[in-house]
């Protein structure tokens, strides 16, 4: 599973309902996440709980944008995506809660053994492009995707820790497909994409533009990906 630490000494033990039990990972920046923290259900469920820092949510008006952006978080289709299960309020501090998912990150997982190869790294490469499909059309994004939010669950790779965040300032979908390509091309542990095989050529390739008009949406790397392996 996903490393999990223990608390620091200035982190929360609770949230709302949710008592937290280890932090999963520091959030990303650009969303002034102060953390995503392991909890679990009544039943036992493990579920991942990220907790958004004051300025996300500091006025009347941006609480009712988060509660309605986390309604919408909930509907994104849960093709290798983590489902987002809860959100709300400790106080004036919002949070999400998602699944859990088990086994290492792609991070983890390169460090640990290597570059991905062959039906391997096909299997990252269209699992990521799914679950990035499955929050833009919900109309939000990830804002932060890269090899540490991709978990290799046993059920293949799952994106996570996504938040409610629409397309504002530099978090769009285009941006989203630059951070798929480069997380493909350190999955491969190759420099550039000259050296990938087909078809990553040249879906990873047309992520990299630097003009983002020209990167396709991430519904048609998956079209394109498996149809090549038809």
């Amino acid at each position: 599973m996903p490393l999990v630490t223990p608390l620091r000494p200035d982190d929360l033990r609770r949230l709302g309902r949710y008592r937290l039990s280890g932090r999963i990972a520091d959030g990303p920046e650009d969303v002034d996440s102060a953390g995503i923290f392991l909890s679990r259900l009544p039943d036992g469920t493990p579920v991942a709980v990220t907790l958004l820092g004051r300025t996300a949510a500091p006025d009347p008006a941006s609480r009712d944008r988060f509660s309605a952006e986390a309604t919408v978080a909930r509907r994104v289709a849960p093709f290798c995506a983590a489902r987002i299960l809860d959100a709300g309020f400790d106080g004036d501090l919002p949070f999400l809660v998602s699944e859990f998912i088990e086994g290492p990150s792609l991070a983890e997982t390169v460090a640990a053994e290597g570059p991905l190869e062959g039906p391997v790294l096909a299997a990252l490469a269209i699992g990521a492009a799914t679950g990035l499909t499955s929050i833009h059309q919900a109309g939000l994004v990830h804002g932060d995707f890269g090899p540490d939010h991709v978990v290799l669950g046993a059920e293949g790779p799952r994106v996570v820790h996504f938040s409610t965040t629409p397309p504002y300032g530099p978090a769009t979908p285009s941006a989203d497909l630059l951070a798929w390509a480069q997380t493909v091309l350190f999955a491969a542990g190759r420099p550039d994409v000259a050296s990938l095989p087909e078809p990553l050529r040249n879906t990873v390739g047309a992520c990299l533009s630097p003009d983002p008009a020209s990167r396709p949406p991430a519904r048609t790397l998956v079209t394109a990906l498996l149809g090549h392996n038809d």
